[in-house]
C-alpha cells in the first residue's frame, strides 16, 4: 500500500495533503461527496443502521470524554481506518471511501463548534463541506454550518426544520433526514459535554488517507469501489462488524481482508453489477452461500442463522474454536474466483444443449456463480428456493476446483462434475437440507478423489445412482475407449444421467434406444406392452409411458431396482427387434402381437383400443389391486397423475362408446366422467332410454328406468386363468346389434 499520513477533519484544511504532485504542499480547499456516491446513510433509523450509529457514536464520544486517540472506526479504537479519495488540482477532496465517516465528523464538529461557542474563523473550513448528490443537501450543508440551534432543546431536529431556510420538502430527502436523526443523536450524547473541540484541534480523532493516484490506481476502479454506493446495502455495516472480528483473529488479516473487498474482490463480483454499478447484494449472497456451507460441514446439527450479522458472529467471534479456519475457508473460496472469467469456466463444462462431448447438460442457468449472486436465500415461494439445493452442490463442485486447479486436470473435473451432476438429477426426494453434510461430504469424495462410496444408512444422494455412477466409474477403468458412448447414453433426456434401464452390459444398443425414442411413444408403449406388463406400482396405482409426457417415462427410467430390473428385460427384448426403429417398424411389432393373441388380458385391450390409452400420466387403476394384482376388468383410466378423484373412465366403456359413435355417429350416448364416484360406471344410451355395463366376466344391458330388466351376455374365459377368450368391445356391440338397440 502507498505511504498514507495521518489526519483530523480539521488538518485537510489546514496542512499539506497527499504526495502525488506539487500540488500536494497544499491543504484542501473542499471536500465534496459527488454524485456517484449515494446519500448519507448512517443516520437512516432502520434497526442496523440504529444499532451501528449507537456504536460509533459511543467510540467518538468514548475518546473525547477520556482524552483517547482514536484512529476512526465504526467499531475498534485500535483499527488503522484508511479514507481514500481523490484530489483534483483545485485540491478538491471526492471521497471514493469514507464518505459516511466524513460526513459524521462534519455534524460533530460542527455540533461541538456550535455547543461550545467557537469562533467563526477557526470552523470556516465547516462552509468547505459539500454534497453534489443533490441541490437540497448541498444548500442544507451551507445553511446548517451558519446556524446555531437551541442547545435547551430534547432534539435539534425539531428546531432545525423550524427554521425559514428549511423547505418542508427537504425532509424527505434521504441525506438530510438521516443528517438530522444523526444531530439528535450526536445531542443526546454530546449535549451535557464541554471542552471537546480543542480535543479535536489536538488531533483526539484522526485517520489515515490516501489518494489512488498514490496507489496508481485508475477511474475505473473509482467507480467500483463505489459500487457500494447507492442505495443502502446491509454491505457496509457488515464489512465493519466482520472486519471487527476477524481483527481478534488476527490484526493483519483484518487488514488483508479489507484490501481484498475493495479492490480483488470487487474485480470478481464487478462483471455482475447491477445497472447502478452496486454489488453489494452479490457480494453478500456468495458471503452467505459460505457461510452455509461452512455450517453444513461443521455445525451439522446447527442451522446457518439468515442475517448475515448472526451468521458473521457465530462463525467469527473470539470463543469459537474454528474462526480462523471458516475465515480461511471464506478467504480461499474468494480468492480462488480472482483472475476467471468465470461465465466461461461454466461454459467449459455445463452446457444446455444436448450431447457436447467433455460437457454435462443442465437445464438451469449455466453460471451458476451469477445465480448465486442473484437468487441465494431468495425463495420463489415457501416451500421453494431460488437457488436450490442441488445449485449448491454444484457451485460447491466448482469451488473445490477452482481450489485446486493444480492437482486436477480439466478432463478430470468434466469427468467427475458429470458424476455429481448425475447424482443430482437422480436424487429429487434426497436434495434435503438435513442431508447436506454428508452430500457436501460425497461431493467432495467424487471431485478431490475420484471415488463414489456407496454405504448403508449414509443417506446422501439417491443409492441407486451412486451405485450406479460407482459402476461406470469401475467399468471406464476397463473401457476407457467407450467413455463417449456413455455419456451420449447418458446424456439422452429420458435418462438425465441414469442409464440402469438400459445398463451397461447393452451400452452397445444406445444408438437403438435414441432411434426407438424418436419415434412416436405412443407406439413405444404399444410395442412394449406387446412384449410384457412394464407398468410401475406407484401405491395404489399404476403407470405406464404417455405420447405426451415425458416425465412417465422419467418415472418409469428411474425407479426401484426391482422394477428397473424388469423394464430393462422387456425394453431389451424390444430393441433386439431392429438395429433401427421407425413407427412403421413400431407398428408391424404391435399388429403382430395383436394379431396372434389367443387370450385378452389389460395388455391386449390397452394396446389395441387408443381409447383406452389416456396418453397424458398412463396411469390405472384397479378396483381390486390389492387382492388380485391386475387380474380384473374392472379398470379405470385416470385423466390425472395422482387423485382419483379426478377424471376417470372405465376402458371398456370409453372404448365401447367411441365405437358405436364411430359407427353410429347419430346416436346419442353419455359417459360420465367420474366412474370412481359412480358417474360413468355406466354407459347411457340415451338414444334408447338404455344403459350398459361390464362385470369381471358378463356385458349386461339394462333399462335406465327400471334396472330390474336386464339382457345379460356372458364373456368367454379360461377356467384356469380367467382372461377372456374374446374381445370383449367387440362382444358388447355385437350384442347390442343383436337386441336391435343400433
Amino acid at each position: 500500500m502507498a505511504v498514507t499520513n495521518l489526519y483530523t477533519l480539521i488538518k485537510l484544511f489546514k496542512t499539506p495533503v497527499g504526495t502525488e504532485n506539487e500540488l500536494s504542499s497544499l491543504p484542501l480547499s473542499m471536500i465534496e461527496i459527488p454524485i456517484i456516491q449515494r446519500d448519507y446513510a448512517q443516520g437512516r433509523n432502520i434497526p442496523e443502521v440504529n444499532r451501528i450509529r449507537k456504536r460509533f457514536l459511543s467510540a467518538l464520544y468514548t475518546a473525547l470524554a477520556e482524552n483517547k486517540q482514536l484512529k476512526l472506526d465504526f467499531n475498534n479504537e485500535k483499527y488503522i481506518s484508511v479514507i481514500y479519495g481523490d484530489i483534483n488540482d483545485e485540491r478538491i477532496l471526492t471521497p471514493l471511501d469514507g464518505q459516511q465517516r466524513l460526513t459524521t465528523l462534519f455534524l460533530l464538529h460542527w455540533y461541538i463548534a456550535r455547543h461550545e461557542g467557537i469562533e467563526e474563523e477557526k470552523i470556516a473550513f465547516l462552509k468547505n463541506f459539500s454534497y453534489k448528490t443533490r441541490y437540497s443537501a448541498r444548500i442544507f450543508c451551507k445553511h446548517l454550518v451558519e446556524y446555531t440551534p437551541d442547545f435547551t432543546l430534547p432534539t435539534l431536529s425539531e428546531d432545525i426544520t423550524d427554521q425559514s431556510w428549511m423547505p418542508l420538502d427537504w425532509k424527505t430527502d434521504p441525506t438530510i433526514s438521516s443528517m438530522l436523526n444523526m444531530l439528535d443523536d450526536i445531542h443526546t450524547m454530546f449535549k451535557a459535554t464541554s471542552g471537546m473541540w480543542k480535543l479535536l484541534e489536538d488531533g483526539c480523532i484522526s485517520f489515515y488517507f490516501l489518494s489512488i493516484k498514490d496507489m496508481g490506481l485508475t477511474d475505473e476502479l473509482y467507480i467500483k469501489m463505489n459500487s457500494r454506493g447507492k442505495p443502502l446495502t446491509e454491505f457496509e455495516h457488515f464489512k465493519a462488524e466482520w472486519e471487527n472480528y476477524i481483527k481478534k483473529i488476527d490484526e493483519a488479516s483484518a487488514e488483508r481482508i479489507s484490501r481484498k473487498i475493495d479492490i480483488d474482490w470487487t474485480d470478481v463480483f464487478w462483471p455482475y453489477r447491477g445497472d447502478n454499478n452496486i454489488i453489494d447484494d452479490e457480494f453478500v449472497r456468495y458471503y452467505m452461500f459460505l457461510c452455509n456451507i461452512i455450517f453444513y460441514e461443521k455445525y451439522p446439527y446447527e442451522c446457518c442463522p439468515s442475517n448475515i450479522f448472526d451468521a458473521t458472529k457465530e462463525l467469527f467471534y473470539d470463543k469459537n474454536n474454528d474462526a480462523k479456519s471458516n475465515l480461511l475457508f471464506i478467504e480461499e473460496s474468494f480468492d480462488c474466483l480472482k483472475g476467471l472469467v468465470i461465465e466461461d469456466e461454466f461454459n467449459s463444462f455445463l452446457t444446455k444443449e444436448l450431447h457436447v462431448e467433455g460437457k454435462s447438460h443442465i437445464d438451469e442457468e449455466i453460471d451458476i456463480f451469477g445465480h448465486c449472486c442473484t437468487s441465494f436465500g431468495e425463495r420463489k415461494n415457501l416451500r421453494v428456493r431460488s437457488f436450490s439445493i442441488g445449485r449448491m452442490i454444484l457451485l460447491y463442485a466448482f469451488i473445490l476446483y477452482w481450489k485446486n486447479k493444480t492437482s486436477i486436470t480439466k478432463e478430470q473435473f468434466a469427468k467427475r462434475v458429470r458424476i455429481i451432476n448425475n447424482l443430482i438429477k437422480a436424487s429429487e426426494f434426497e436434495l434435503r437440507e438435513d442431508r447436506m453434510p454428508a452430500l457436501l461430504k460425497q461431493t467432495r469424495e467424487v471431485i478431490l478423489e475420484e471415488r463414489v462410496v456407496n454405504e448403508e444408512n449414509r443417506n446422501t444422494f439417491n443409492s441407486l445412482q451412486i451405485q450406479e455412477e460407482a459402476e461406470k466409474l469401475e467399468w471406464l477403468n476397463h473401457n476407457p475407449n467407450k467413455a463417449k458412448l456413455l455419456y451420449y447414453l447418458e446424456d439422452h433426456p429420458l435418462l438425465n444421467g441414469g442409464i440402469s434401464v438400459l445398463g451397461l452390459d447393452h451400452i452397445d444398443y444406445t444408438n437403438r434406444f435414441y432411434s426407438l425414442f424418436d419415434c412416436n411413444k405412443g407406439l413405444v408403449n404399444m410395442a412394449l406392452l406387446s412384449i410384457e406388463d412394464y407398468s410401475l406400482k406407484i401405491g395404489w396405482r399404476y403407470q405406464i409411458g404417455s405420447e405426451r409426457i415425458d416425465t412417465t417415462w422419467k418415472t418409469l427410467f428411474h425407479t426401484n431396482k426391482d422394477n428397473i430390473n424388469k423394464i430393462h428385460d422387456i425394453l431389451y427384448q424390444l430393441l433386439k427387434k431392429a438395429d433401427e426403429f421407425s413407427d412403421n417398424i413400431l407398428f408391424n411389432i404391435v399388429n403382430e402381437y395383436l394379431s396372434s393373441c389367443q387370450e385378452y388380458d389389460w395388455r391386449y385391450y390397452i394396446t389395441k383400443y387408443k381409447s383406452m390409452r389416456p396418453e397424458k400420466y398412463g396411469m390405472y387403476y384397479w378396483y381390486d389391486y390389492q387382492t388380485r394384482e391386475k387380474s380384473s376388468y374392472r379398470i379405470l383410466m385416470m385423466l390425472t397423475e395422482k387423485s382419483i378423484s379426478g377424471r376417470n373412465f372405465n376402458i371398456f366403456l370409453i372404448a365401447l362408446r367411441d365405437k358405436i359413435r364411430q359407427e353410429n355417429p347419430e346416436l346419442i350416448t353419455r359417459l360420465g366422467e367420474y366412474a370412481y364416484s359412480n358417474d360413468g360406471n355406466k354407459l347411457e344410451l340415451t338414444f334408447c332410454n338404455k344403459c350398459v355395463y361390464y362385470t369381471d366376466s358378463e356385458f349386461i344391458i339394462e333399462d335406465i328406468e327400471d334396472s330390474s330388466n336386464i339382457i345379460i351376455t356372458d364373456i368367454q374365459q379360461d377356467k384356469v386363468s380367467g382372461k377372456d377368450l374374446e374381445d370383449r368391445v367387440e362382444l358388447g356391440y355385437e350384442a347390442l346389434k343383436k337386441q336391435g338397440i343400433i
